[in-house]
């Protein structure tokens, strides 16, 4: 299971980034993450809307900051090859909904903290590294760094490492046990169902 921290660490990230230069955040690694952040909190956060409408605009705030489907191939690992095609479609569309849930719900928790982009270092041939720290008010500070890579379209994220610890990492080891365990790629697709609907419920309360 994720942690629930490395969530709520994440919401807080997305909710107290510092706004991003108008000019540059396109080309900027470090721009780009402050700008998903940025306009997390001026259409979603500070916005007066209910719970399914945060829900809806940060489905659509992930869809354009986030590279979805590189994501989800690289959680499934191996056990992608062997799928069906609409074994793997029905899991892309899964795994959005868990993140989409999960981190809406995390946004109330945030109370105030700050988000530091401290700097950015090159990966590989067409990506970047964004190192970040998230300081609460009595000044405990957690890293958090953020993975890109360039695409046709610019940059996307393809990870958050809370802590150390990656979330697209996590995943892909929580996802594979289920695999191994409940029947390959229909166990997991049933245990993602069930973990959707009972988010869906959580989120209308």
């Amino acid at each position: 299971m994720i942690p629930r921290r490395t969530f709520t660490l994440s919401a807080m990230a997305i909710a107290a980034a510092a706004p991003a230069r108008a000019d540059d955040w396109q080309t900027d690694p470090s721009g780009y993450v402050s700008k998903f952040a940025e306009t997390g909190i001026t259409q979603i956060l500070e916005a007066d809307i209910p719970q399914s409408e945060k829900s809806s605009r940060f489905r659509t705030l992930f869809g354009e900051f986030f590279d979805i489907p590189a994501i989800g191939r690289f959680v499934l690992g191996r056990f992608a090859r062997a799928a069906k095609p609409d074994d793997l479609d029905a899991f892309q569309k899964l795994f959005e909904d868990v993140i989409v849930y999960t981190w809406t719900r995390r946004f109330s928790e945030y109370q105030g903290q700050t988000l530091n982009v401290q700097n950015s270092s090159p990966d590989g041939n067409n990506g970047a590294v964004v190192n970040s720290a998230i300081i609460d008010k009595n000044g405990q500070s957690f890293a958090v760094a953020w993975r890109l890579r360039m695409r046709e379209q610019g940059y996307r994220i393809v990870d958050i490492i809370i802590e150390g610890v990656s979330m697209a990492i996590t995943y892909r080891q929580e996802y594979a046990t289920v695999i191994q365990q409940n029947g390959g790629m229909s166990g997991l697709l049933t245990q993602m169902r069930k973990q959707v609907s009972d988010l869906e419920k959580q989120s209308d309360t």
